[in-house]
């Protein structure tokens, strides 16, 4: 309790802020003696009663005496007795003083904003009115207005992006007065719309919930009202994130609408599927999806077309047509082309859509994908250390593929054993001209042990150098003894995963389960072609959801830089660590490519179809030896992970380039040319890679959707370049529905008790009756004081003035009593 109100506080000089808030010196002077009792009012109360008492007896005390007394003694005497009573009293309540540390903790404005795929959309106009993304806009009102940097005069200001997941990106200090802005950053690779789906409700929850010491003051999210995926955001009553969160939080949100409301009157090519690779006179689907909005009972006609990729000015050929009808308003039709490609070469297919006039976004009504008609068989070699059934499989199958040639080393057996193949091996190669025409190696449960070194080197130098796809499955007999020999170093480097290399009981007792689990893809392997075992995304995940799974997969201890994992074995007793054990994964190695496979039960795929082991096995096979069957110069290879890519990916190049001699190209970079599906290019570099000689690589993200093509000018030879093209979609989760949600918006604002703003301008310069988003939220800083320790030199001080008063006051009354001679 101080002495006025408590505490008399005096305000000392601000100290430089430390983070998390301004602080300040606060010199408070307290009476020390209240402390000790509970109850203050009593302590006051009998302490008043005592000091009336006090000036009741010396008041009695001179008014009995005042007779030979002059008026001015009258009030002189008295006056003193009470000082030294006041003394006294100041005396036992103990004055302290102490330099207490308040601390300013200001509030916090959260910027939410959309990433999702939906932003990708071009529905807004610039400031040059010039139509751009919504990504686009929210960029250009961030990092070119006065948004962030008004808000920062009373908050501290954090940004954050959601889509399928939330992620904060930067947090703003409060501006002082003498600070100069610090708010620019690299905006366009943090706002790029990635999101494959919109999970508004679990990024509101999240945000009113992170407690990060400073009290929110409000919420603005920048969104198009998306919301495909989580928490429904005006779930009240039921755990809600607006429901618990205004509650308990009592934060006020602010939407700011992004896109346009409007119907849309569009029509697009959605998605067009062509095969990498096939063969001349073979039966080849092209298929692709037509998207409408807005286009309810009318009829359009959709075109294939077909041109000489390697000829930019080449005709382009009508392979077929069909007619559409829409039914809905928003509806996406699947459709198919058959035809028979005549000759080698590569193939520029392009669907057409004969759009109306009125359709309102032309630039989406074609697409065009690549097709590379080769006429060379693939050369498979199979090593396998038993005759499993997935080995057997797989070479018959190769026995029957007119476009294959197989060989097979069968390890641990006779030599002169009779197999059904092209050519039969009693060892490894060891020569190059023994090794390098072959595409493809596929290795059943190999046992390394029985390659020598220079056959290991000339393995690692075939899939590095020569671009060689290489498929290991990894087994119960084999895996576990050569993954500790030291000698094989190269062997292991070839593969995309890390193995234990310390032996345990646990490394080998979970290879196998008593019942069958389910494949676990991850997202980058639901979009990988290469394992569909339909012509569709969609489809394949149905199928594969009928797979009953595998029956066991070798633990390995994690993943390698720069490898990817496609799939995990999902049995939840497997595996040394919290994440499921990897099943697939593969990576580049030089020019190469290696798939990794936990266990060699592919075969089991045969009990819902026998097709679907043939369709992945043969997948599997072209993608790892697209190096060498896709070739276009003998000077060098482009290499891409796969052929589609969604909005937001990010593309790994790669380039394995040679001389005229042959030689390694040695130069520290090398740059290609990249053109997006407008046509506008751009340069990538791609730099060397230390540990291989004339290896480059080098990456870039995929704004639009459309295709892209990446041009790499053979360095050294004229008039010659390296061409790989890619699709790049967008998933149709996020394209389902792009107007924006009003209604959603303005609901959120409503129930949190904030305001909505339907465009990016109207939340920048407000208009009549609604001021600006800035100046809506207002500061909720909280101040917290800390306790100083007691000034011992102050309180010595006091008291010996109070001691000098007490003392003085009662002299000097003594000796004025003795001078008039009062008793």
């Amino acid at each position: 309790m101080a002495l006025i109100d408590s505490q008399l506080l005096l305000l000392s000089a601000a100290t430089s802020p430390p983070e998390g808030g301004e602080v300040r010196e606060l010199v408070a002077y307290e009476l020390s003696r209240l402390g000790q009792f509970d109850e203050p009012r009593l302590f006051w109360t009998v302490l008043g009663a005592l000091l009336v008492i006090a000036v009741a007896y010396v008041i009695w005390l001179y008014h009995r005496e005042r007779g030979p007394l002059s008026r001015p003694l009258r009030l002189l005497l008295p006056g003193l007795r009470l000082l030294a009573i006041a003394g006294a009293v100041m005396f036992f309540l103990g004055l302290e003083k102490r330099v207490d540390r308040q601390i300013v903790i200001d509030s916090v404005v959260a910027i939410l904003v959309d990433t999702s795929q939906s932003m990708s959309v071009e529905d807004e106009i610039n400031d040059d009115k010039k139509a751009v993304t919504r990504s686009e806009a929210v960029l250009q009102m961030l990092a070119d207005s006065p948004l962030i940097k008004t808000l920062r005069q009373q908050h501290e200001v954090s940004l954050s992006v959601f889509g399928e997941k939330t992620r904060p990106l930067f947090r703003w200090r409060r501006q002082q007065a003498t600070e100069t802005d610090d708010t620019a950053t690299d905006w366009v690779e943090q706002l790029q719309p990635q999101g494959i789906e919109t999970r508004l409700g679990d990024a509101i929850q999240e945000t009113l919930q992170r407690d990060e010491g400073h009290p929110l003051a409000g919420v603005i999210l920048i969104s198009d009202g998306g919301q495909n995926r989580g928490l429904e955001p005006l779930s009240l009553g039921r755990g809600s994130a607006i429901g618990e969160g205004s509650q308990s939080f009592r934060v006020p949100l602010y939407p700011v609408g992004v896109g346009s409301a409007a119907p849309r009157r569009n029509l697009r090519v959605q998605k067009l599927s062509v095969p990498s690779r096939v063969y001349p006179e073979d039966s080849v689907t092209v298929s692709a999806l037509i998207r409408g909005e807005g286009f309810a009972g009318r009829t359009v006609v959709v075109e294939l077309f077909a041109r000489d990729a390697g000829t930019p000015s080449a005709v382009a050929n009508s392979i077929g047509q069909q007619k559409i009808t829409f039914d809905t308003d928003e509806q996406v039709i699947p459709i198919e082309f058959q035809f028979e490609p005549a000759e080698v070469g590569r193939l520029l297919m392009e669907v057409r859509i004969a759009a109306p006039t009125d359709d309102q976004y032309a630039d989406d009504n074609r697409r065009e994908a690549e097709m590379n008609i080769v006429e060379m068989q693939t050369r498979v070699l199979l090593v396998a250390s038993g005759a499993t059934r997935d080995y057997r499989f797989l070479r018959n199958q190769l026995r029957r593929d007119r476009h294959a040639t197989v060989d097979i080393l069968l390890q641990g057996v006779q030599p002169g054993i009779s197999q059904d193949a092209d050519q039969l091996l009693d060892e490894f190669p060891r020569t190059k001209e023994d090794l390098y025409p072959y595409d493809c190696l596929v290795a059943f449960d190999p046992d390394w042990t029985l390659l020598d070194a220079q056959q290991a080197e000339l393995l690692e130098s075939w899939v590095a150098e020569e671009a060689g796809g290489l498929i290991v499955v990894a087994g119960p007999v084999h895996t576990a003894r050569w993954v500790q020999n030291p000698e094989l170093g190269k062997i292991r480097a070839l593969y995309p995963v890390e193995f234990q290399r310390r032996l345990t009981l646990l490394d080998d007792g979970l290879y196998g389960s008593k019942t069958a689990w389910p494949i676990l893809f991850s997202r980058e392997g639901e979009e990988s072609d290469h394992l569909w075992l339909a012509d569709s995304a969609s489809e394949s995940r149905l199928l594969w959801s009928e797979f009953k799974g595998v029956f066991g997969c070798y633990s390995v201890k994690g993943l390698k830089p720069g490898a990817r994992v496609l799939a995990r074995y999902s049995d939840p007793d497997a595996g040394l660590s919290v994440e499921r054990p990897i099943y697939w994964a593969e990576h580049f190695y030089g020019g190469g490519r290696v798939f990794y496979m936990g266990s060699g039960e592919l075969w089991r795929l045969r009990s819902l179809d026998p097709r679907y082991f043939e369709v992945l096995t043969t997948r599997l096979i072209r993608h790892v030896s697209q190096g060498r069957l896709l070739r276009e110069s003998s000077h060098g290879r482009l290499l891409v992970e796969r052929d589609e890519y969604s909005v937001g990916d990010e593309v790994i190049v790669r380039a394995q380039l040679s001389t005229a001699s042959r030689e390694p190209l040695l130069v520290d970079r090398v740059t290609a040319r990249v053109i997006d599906p407008r046509g506008t290019g751009q340069n990538l570099t791609l730099t060397t890679d230390a540990n291989r000689p004339g290896n480059f690589v080098g990456q870039f993200h995929v704004r639009k959707e459309g295709s892209y093509r990446i041009e790499l000018p053979v360095p050294g030879v004229l008039d010659e370049q390296l061409v790989r093209r890619i699709q790049v979609t967008v998933p149709s989760l996020e394209f389902n529905q792009t107007r924006r949600n009003d209604a959603l918006l303005a609901a959120i604002a409503s129930q949190s008790g904030g305001q909505y703003y339907p465009t990016l301008a109207l939340a920048l310069n407000g208009r009549s009756g609604l001021v600006p988003v800035a100046e809506q939220i207002e500061s909720r800083a909280e101040r917290k004081t800390l306790r100083g320790t007691p000034d011992e030199d102050f309180t010595e001080q006091w008291n010996r003035i109070l001691l000098a008063v007490i003392c003085g006051a009662l002299g000097l009354e003594w000796f004025l009593r003795r001078l008039m001679r009062l008793a």
